[in-house]
């Protein structure tokens, strides 16, 4: 009997010696993937938008679910080739979502890494074994200081356990931002998530609480100064810059201009850029981001100004311009006020 006693203690400790040895595994296998694909070799920005999988209510619409999730899943990977995909809404539709993104292993363009923005820390577990790689973790803080007084250490913990990697999420009001104006804050800030999660994160989000970021009327507003990231923490480690801006004006690809210039390595694309009216099809979303990506991602207009400059006689451009300004001082192309106005309410957008 104590040598049977003895045998079944030491399987158990093999066995949640293995046990452990996976999960870890599986911890420093998202945290490759997620490397890999929030921070460009070629110093280009990375961009993954944030997308809340709304269940409808319609009992229709409600069984055409799967396949549109599906689609969008498609679209992310394919159309708009996102670097990442922040998703927020039930396991089963992210379950969907995740088993789309593993039928492309072995092809191009590959799976790219899914992170859940959600609430709902009951769903880690079950999340972790559809092959989730990271959880956002919401810190609202003043100051460094705050970091210690929030769930950030516990929340780690727990995704750490079970594989997952812990995303701190920055969110400072735009008063606070204001005072970051040196590289020194942002690498206080990650010696003190360092210490607090017990590794280095595997990446870092900001988010800057503007007072009104998700309306059009910003174009004439003074941006809020963002924190400078010196190189030494940007070849690290990918940090990104919330981009929360409404669609439209150039108002998207302005603010990703912005973050880029500070040092960041991406950003996360909100879901309060998507116009209100398009929250609640899958499929509107589905094209809305593989638009505002491909846009944002596009280098035709880069090429068409090389080309004109290298290959085009002078004389051309300067006889083009000239025709172009007789025709529209004929009246030939009507008057301005003839023009239909933008109707951003039915999805009329001058550019992301």
């Amino acid at each position: 009997n104590y040598l049977m006693k003895n045998w079944f203690l030491l399987n158990l400790l093999i066995s949640d010696a293995f046990g452990f040895s996976a999960i870890s595994d599986n911890a420093d296998l998202a945290r490759n993937r997620l490397n890999d694909a929030l921070k460009s070799l070629s110093g280009k920005l990375t961009l993954s938008p944030e997308i809340d999988i709304v269940e409808p209510r319609d009992p229709t619409a409600l069984l055409l679910q799967r396949p549109a999730v599906n689609a969008l899943s498609e679209q992310i990977r394919k159309v708009a080739k996102a670097n990442a995909a922040w998703l927020s809404g039930t396991t089963s539709e992210i379950q969907t979502f995740c088993e789309e993104q593993e039928e492309a292993r072995g092809r191009f363009p590959s799976p790219i890494p899914i992170i859940y923005c959600g609430e709902d820390q009951d769903e880690w577990k079950e999340l972790a074994n559809i092959g989730v790689c990271g959880v956002m973790v919401q810190c609202k803080i003043s100051s460094l200081d705050d970091l210690e007084s929030t769930e950030l250490k516990k929340q780690s913990e727990q995704a750490l356990a079970l594989g997952l990697q812990p995303i701190p999420e920055i969110i400072l009001e735009a008063s606070t931002a204001c005072t970051w104006t040196d590289e020194s804050y942002m690498e206080n800030l990650l010696s003190t998530l360092t210490s607090i999660i017990e590794q280095e994160p595997a990446s870092i989000v900001l988010t800057i609480k503007d007072k009104d970021t998700n309306t059009e009327g910003t174009d004439g507003e003074e941006s809020t100064p963002l924190p400078p990231v010196p190189e030494s923490i940007s070849d690290k480690i990918p940090v990104l810059g919330s981009v929360s801006v409404m669609a439209g004006g150039n108002r998207i690809g302005t603010e990703s201009l912005r973050w880029k210039e500070a040092g960041y390595t991406g950003n996360v694309l909100r879901k309060t850029c998507l116009p209100p009216s398009f929250t609640q099809d899958i499929s509107l979303v589905g094209r809305f981001w593989s638009s505002c990506i491909g846009e944002l991602k596009s280098t035709k207009s880069k090429s068409f100004t090389f080309l004109t400059r290298n290959y085009m006689d002078k004389s051309k451009p300067v006889e083009w311009a000239k025709y172009q300004k007789s025709v529209i001082d004929s009246g030939a192309l009507g008057s301005a006020e003839d023009n239909v106005s933008i109707n951003a309410d039915s999805g009329d957008y001058q550019g992301f």
